[in-house]
């Protein structure tokens, strides 16, 4: 086997690996509910004034740096700092108390400085046996500190020293830091969305027979100039927009899947949809696809909850919590009034295709957004 052979087998089998682990961690209930009671821990911290301490030495100190800089300095958006510090980076420090006491104590006597009851400590460690690791959570517990490990497979030492273990199940050094950085990624998430967020209500709205006319069964809108405006929808979409609503659509579009009409098509389409409501005073604010067959048995389609679930993770992470309990489905189909049931969201059935001036007995985009409006979250029944 020459160079490149043994190159190209080694960057697929590091990654299977990798993949193999994060598969067994995504199985583990016991640690994903540990992640989960860390976050909540974090966060109640920091909402008492309290801090963030972290520690660990070579990769699992840059990890734990990696960490403290997510925290200190923004992880998806612009928010106020948290005070979070990697104890290992005074350098001045950490090389005096090495040298005058030992390097044993180079994280434990800068806990007992500044570790104080109900601030937090992450300590990580590969192995779970690093001697200064194991004096810092020994120090953080008299302190009165909730204590954290990052550790590799266990038993190890610092299992009985920790409020909350989180055992990566290997034994393999740089698979274990890249779980860690993982679950510290995870963790920074999810204490920087519930800190900082903005609660909002969503109106999403189906496309086709909803905004747009929808074609007869079978045929699509294959491009821009086939694509024509129900009435009244610039107006309805204005009045979501002026009553704080963001406005979101999720549309199944297996117009793709077939082959009939390319993804790049859809694209195209949705951007001269948003820049006319734009042009006429409206605005969307997110457009969620699903590309894919009615046989294919995807999560996405509706009235799976796959498209609801990806706005929820995009809009969080540009600092906005989308409040399902005040957020509306509008459609004109049983699969998005079924969607939205299975999304816990307020449903608006419309009439497809709805013109009063052929309809008047029906119920358009119009009256759905009068409705929503004047129910404005008050209101829990399907309408």
């Amino acid at each position: 086997m020459d160079l490149r052979d043994r190159i190209s087998s080694l960057f697929p089998s590091a990654v299977s690996e990798t993949l193999l682990i994060l598969r067994q961690i995504l199985a583990d209930s016991e640690l994903i509910e540990t992640g989960c009671r860390v976050s909540e821990e974090i966060i109640g911290a920091y909402r008492k004034g309290g801090k963030v301490l972290l520690c660990g030495n070579g990769g699992s100190a840059a990890d734990a740096q990696h960490i403290a800089a997510e925290l200190s300095g923004r992880f998806f958006f612009d928010r106020s700092p948290l005070f979070a510090e990697a104890l290992h980076v005074n350098t001045s420090y950490l090389t005096a108390v090495a040298n005058d006491y030992s390097y044993d104590e180079v994280f434990a006597r800068s806990i007992r400085a500044q570790g104080r009851t109900g601030d937090v400590l992450l300590a990580l460690s590969t192995s779970g046996n690093s001697r200064n690791i194991i004096k810092a959570l020994e120090e953080a517990t008299a302190a009165g500190m909730v204590t954290v490990g990052f550790t590799g497979h266990r038993p190890n030492a610092m299992e009985d020293l920790c409020t909350h273990l989180l055992s990566v199940p290997s034994r393999t050094t740089p698979r274990i830091q890249e779980c860690h950085i993982i679950l510290g990624h995870i963790i920074c998430e999810i204490v920087e969305s519930e800190l900082f967020c903005t609660q909002r209500p969503v109106v999403f709205l189906d496309r086709d027979g909803v905004i747009n006319e929808k074609m007869p069964e079978g045929k699509y809108v294959e491009e821009w100039t086939r694509f024509s405006f129900l009435p009244d929808v610039f107006e309805a979409v204005k009045m979501f927009n002026d009553h704080g609503y963001l406005v979101v659509v999720v549309t199944n579009q297996q117009c793709v899947g077939k082959g009939v009409v390319s993804a790049d098509a859809v694209d195209s389409i949705h951007e001269r949809m948003v820049q006319s409501m734009r042009e006429n005073g409206a605005r969307i604010d997110g457009i969620y696809v699903c590309p894919h067959l009615a046989s294919d048995a995807c999560s996405c389609r509706k009235p799976a909850t796959g498209l609801f679930e990806a706005a929820v993770r995009d809009f969080r992470r540009r600092g906005i919590s989308i409040d399902m309990a005040r957020s509306y489905m509008v459609g004109d189909s049983e699969s998005d009034i079924l969607a939205g049931e299975n999304a816990g969201l307020t449903t608006f059935r419309v009439t497809s295709n709805y013109d009063p001036r052929m309809c008047p007995g029906g119920s358009g985009l119009l009256n759905a957004a009068r409705s929503i409006t004047a129910d404005d979250g008050r209101k829990r029944m399907a309408m």
